[in-house]
């Protein structure tokens, strides 16, 4: 199957629903509109920790991409993808995201090299911040360390902004006895929330347009049940939509429809219109093929023989 005519039939120029984060087709539900204010007034005010949970799919990552974009000139920022980290490993993490040079190993150098960091950045007027990813799954000695690295201030503000970004689980870890203290520094907490239905048909719409292609090429009970099949998770939403998409060209069909939803979600079905459509293709091709093959081996045995 050519991708060219699956893409020219909508008339998209790119695929609008690739599960990828890309800030490029961020979408600003009311959720996001919040939490992303919410990370610029912790930055902007200088809290120490500010939390932001949500379902896998959410959006997550493509808020971060968007934030740090907006405070590259403004500040530092380091983000730690992989938390599995025990408290020491952590600040090594931290000072090598930040290019931070220290004198020997040892945890006491470097904090202490983490700290004239942060002192010479703030006398600058530069903020720092770390955002931790995937939070949840940060031993509780790491976590316990964060807040100690929270501590670190000046007479007027705190040096450092920490960002904890993860899972429904993080909120519940944050508020177990043995992160009692870490709990009562979190001022700030953002919550994604599922999209409703008519946020999954704007959202829907945007990327649509963004790609080049009218909304109107799915028809109002395709958006419902693309809706309900993904709950309202926009990772959801893009693999649900590209399915349908896929289950409507195999069709032959301009318009997606609710049929289509439901055959893009049951697979069997799909990959057996898929089958169907490349079986086709090549009994169609292959006398054309075999005429080709044919044709150039002649060709080769006679060029062999000429010349003996």
């Amino acid at each position: 199957m050519n991708p060219n005519q699956y893409l020219d039939m909508y008339g998209l120029r790119e695929d609008p629903f690739r599960i990828t984060p890309d800030p490029e087709y961020y979408y600003p539900s009311q959720g996001h509109i919040v939490a992303l204010n919410s990370l610029d007034y912790a930055m902007e005010q200088r809290e120490g920790f500010c939390l932001l949970i949500g379902e896998p799919g959410m959006g997550k990552t493509t808020l971060l991409k968007i934030f740090m974009e907006k405070w590259k000139e403004r500040a530092e920022v380091a983000l730690i993808m992989t938390p599995r980290l025990s408290p020491e490993e952590f600040i090594q993490a931290l000072l090598d995201d930040f290019c931070i040079q220290y004198a020997g190993m040892g945890k006491n150098n470097m904090l202490k090299s983490f700290r004239d960091f942060l002192l010479g950045h703030s006398i600058q007027g530069k903020r720092v911040a770390i955002i931790v990813d995937e939070a949840q799954n940060l031993p509780v000695e790491t976590l316990e360390e964060l807040r100690l690295l929270s501590n670190l201030e000046t007479d007027k503000e705190k040096l450092l902004q920490i960002i904890l970004v993860g899972q429904h689980e993080l909120h519940e870890k944050i508020k177990s006895s043995q992160l009692k203290q870490l709990d009562q520094r979190v001022t700030v907490r953002s919550l994604l929330l599922p999209f409703t239905a008519t946020e999954t048909s704007d959202y829907i719409n945007a990327r649509l347009l963004k790609a080049g292609s009218s909304a109107a090429i799915l028809d109002k009970d395709a958006r419902s049940a693309i809706h309900h099949h993904s709950g309202g998770i926009p990772r959801r939403i893009n693999i649900v939509a590209s399915r349908a998409i896929m289950a409507a060209y195999l069709k032959g069909s301009q318009i997606i429809q609710k049929g289509h939803v439901r055959i893009g979600e049951e697979d069997g079905r799909l990959y057996g219109i898929l089958f169907r459509r490349i079986r086709t293709w090549i009994c169609v091709a292959f006398p054309y093929v075999a005429l080709f093959v044919a044709v150039l081996m002649g060709t080769i045995i006679l060029v062999h023989w000429t010349r003996r």
